[in-house]
């Protein structure tokens, strides 16, 4: 590290200028970055519904529908030539409308009601619109100038044009409601008022390569975009702090600004490293995800943690370097308490707490694994056109969603056989195919492609199945099921395909509660190996694992006590970082009471630790819940409200958790800590080295030694 850290140094404006060079071009390349604002492109390869949506395109001109447009005072006629005038716009690919599953020359009074009615009601014409991928935007917006605001206009492709037209704007109002914030955090605990901008220039710089290596990727998730580079500022700041605070020590040592700097980069370098790894072993685990969501953002988080990690290493000393004479220029005394008399406050509470959230661990644990999650993009922003809209068009036609199944093509009794059966599930509306639409006593030979080619390809007949179920919840889900049993009874398993909303979230849910139990695996292994390797300590990685999971069990747990349903990728996403980043605070304290309890006894030790780490953890923490409490209060998209809330609060218990509980536990487990600890060589204890001892022989009639 010597000769590395004089090279860091020797070459810092060279270095800093070739940093800033690469910065230029990182940037163009991020405005040229493709936003992925379609989920269901995330879904593994071998999913069905991928299959289905693959296959269908293979073998059928025209795709699902993904826009409902309901104008309302039409007549007939007029119906018609709106039908025509959407048909018109570009980038829509299909419109189908009554007069595709019914006569309309003939008297609607004397037609199907159920079908009549799915399309047209009390002079309200609603229109099923395909609009091509990566159209959405252009193609709703056109919708609208057509229609105007009388009209609605719901659907997938209208909450992806959404999405889109809120992106960059959402973006920008997170960042100007973290950044004040974090500033004054950074103020408050720094004794320069330009040393927070070189905190933050130095990891901007991070995020801004970061996003600009993206390109490489050649495109990242909504999801991605707006919480990578938040999670990447929030977790990595502490490096920045480590580096400065090394700094201001050895120049107090140290008369030459440059060995003062190479001391410290060497110094800081071992903590930096650890903190980077846990972080950057928990956002691994997410590579694993079949649900590819979690690989686009683990792979930035990873990448991020890394340049930032090189970028406090690197760059971070080259900007000290330059700015010492502004820096002690531009100093003042220390604003936030030292808290150096924590210890003997938090002393107090550590018997309570530790039995409090003993008893609190289990019913948190039950309550997580029961939430009601969300698999999709949730509920509009209620001040949303489409919120409006979806309200206006639910108040005339009943919450529909549209499932598409292939089966095999040939037995056209079979399908009508199939048909029947699924029009007799109660929360199927109408059934549409070739089979009780034309008749399958009429061959479609006779017909001709250009009316069959709607119901069959060379390989398969396509069933349209229409329900009366929200895209997502239990009642759609096992509608799905019981439509894929009613196949399975006339073909082969393997040969059905189905896709939709309702079959895509079906995958999805599927997808993502396996992809939770190896994620939950792997992150936990991996910091256990770590921790083993850090600590030297069997006992210690368990008790710092348990402590942070349990901080995440409380957190996930409240929206199941107060019936508020979860975003699932926020649940999966935030349990990782919490137990990757989060875990740093229990990490601090623990290798100082490690230190401190070589010198003092258990409890003289535990003070000292707090007194010394209080305000470290209470900094990180605050960046954190910051960055957390931003994405949720500034989004409107609810993965993204409901993953930054999670986030915030998940730092905030997760630091009450381990400035109370984890000093509990590590004084209770004090002696086991000796015993599984390589060389601990720990300070002889007192007779009695709890102040709670009182409340622990009671409740576990211990002996006192």
């Amino acid at each position: 590290m010597e000769k590395l850290s004089t090279l860091i140094v020797k070459h810092r404006r060279k270095t800093f200028i070739f940093i800033m060079t690469l910065l230029l071009v990182m940037v163009f390349c991020a405005f040229h970055v493709k936003i992925n604002y379609n989920m269901m492109d995330y879904l593994p390869q071998n999913a069905n519904s991928t299959i289905a949506i693959d296959k269908m395109s293979e073998n059928f001109d025209e795709s699902m529908a993904n826009c409902s447009v309901m104008v309302s005072g039409l007549e007939l006629t007029q119906a018609m030539e709106m039908k025509k005038d959407l048909k018109a716009i570009e980038g829509v690919e299909n419109v189908e409308w009554l007069d595709d599953v019914a006569d309309i020359t003939l008297p609607l009074e004397v037609q199907d009601k159920d079908t009549v009615e799915m399309y047209y009601k009390d002079k309200n014409a609603l229109f099923s619109v395909t609009i091509a991928e990566g159209m959405e935007r252009d193609g709703v917006n056109a919708i609208y100038d057509l229609v105007g605001e009388d009209a609605s206009v719901t659907g997938n492709a209208v909450t992806q044009s959404n999405s889109q037209n809120l992106a960059v704007s959402q973006a920008v109002k997170s960042i100007c409601l973290i950044a004040p914030l974090i500033i004054l955090v950074l103020v408050l605990s720094t004794t320069s008022w330009i040393e927070p901008l070189l905190y933050l220039n130095t990891i901007g710089v991070a995020v801004g390569l970061n996003w600009g290596m993206q390109i490489f990727a050649g495109q990242m998730s909504y999801v991605t975009m707006a919480v990578s580079p938040m999670l990447q500022l929030a977790v990595s700041l502490d490096y920045a702090v480590f580096l400065c605070d090394s700094f201001e020590r050895n120049k107090k040592k140290e008369a030459n600004l440059e060995r003062a700097m190479i001391l410290s980069i060497k110094e800081s370098f071992k903590s930096i490293a650890a903190s980077a790894a846990t972080t950057l072993f928990g956002f691994i685990a997410l590579l694993s995800m079949d649900f590819k969501v979690g690989a686009d953002m683990g792979i930035s988080l990873v990448r991020g943690v890394i340049i930032s990690f090189l970028c406090v290493m690197i760059l971070l000393p080259a900007l000290l370097l330059m700015t010492n004479k502004m820096l002690e220029k531009t100093k003042h005394k220390r604003i936030l308490p030292d808290f150096r008399n924590s210890g003997k406050s938090l002393r107090k509470v550590f018997a309570p707490v530790f039995i409090i959230i003993v008893i609190l661990a289990g019913p948190a644990y039950l309550g997580q694994k029961n939430n009601e999650f969300i698999y999709g993009s949730g509920e509009p922003d209620p001040s949303s056109r489409l919120a409006r809209d979806l309200e206006a068009k639910n108040a005339v036609f009943e919450d529909s969603t549209i499932v598409a199944m292939m089966v095999p093509v040939g037995d056209s009794t079979k399908e009508s056989l199939l048909c029947q059966d699924l029009e007799e599930i109660d929360t199927v509306k109408t059934v549409i195919s070739y089979a009780n639409v034309v008749g399958n006593k009429i061959p479609s030979a006779y017909l001709g492609k250009d009316i069959t080619k709607k119901f069959y390809s060379d390989e398969y007949a396509r069933i349209i199945v229409y329900t009366n179920t929200a895209e997502e919840g239990q009642e759609a889900f096992d509608t799905v099921e019981r439509i894929r049993w009613a196949a399975e009874k006339y073909y082969p398993a393997d040969n059905i395909y189905m896709c939709g909303q309702s079959a895509n979230m079906y995958d999805m849910k599927n997808t993502v509660e396996v992809d939770n139990n190896r994620v939950n695996v792997i992150t936990i292994l991996a910091i256990f190996l770590i921790l083993l390797v850090e600590f030297r300590s069997l006992t210690l990685p368990i008790i710092l694992i348990l402590v942070i999971k349990i901080a995440t069990w409380i957190n996930m747990s409240i929206p199941y006590f107060i019936n508020d349903p979860l975003a699932y990728i926020g649940y999966l996403v935030v349990g990782t970082v919490m137990m990757g980043a989060t875990i740093d605070y229990a990490i601090l304290l623990t290798e100082h009471y490690m230190k401190n309890r070589k010198i003092h006894p258990p409890f003289k030790a535990m003070e000292e630790t707090l007194g010394n780490v209080v305000k470290s953890a209470l900094v990180s923490a605050s960046i954190l819940a910051i960055a957390g409490f931003a994405l949720g209060f500034s989004s409107s998209e609810q993965i993204v409200k409901s993953l930054g809330l999670l986030l915030g609060k998940g730092a905030v218990i997760a630091f009450v958790l381990s400035i109370t509980l984890l000093p509990a536990a590590l004084l209770l487990f004090d002696p086991l800590i000796e015993k599984t600890t390589w060389k601990a060589e720990f300070k002889a204890r007192n007779k009695i080295h709890f102040s709670w001892d009182k409340i622990l022989d009671k409740i576990f009639r211990r002996k006192k030694i």
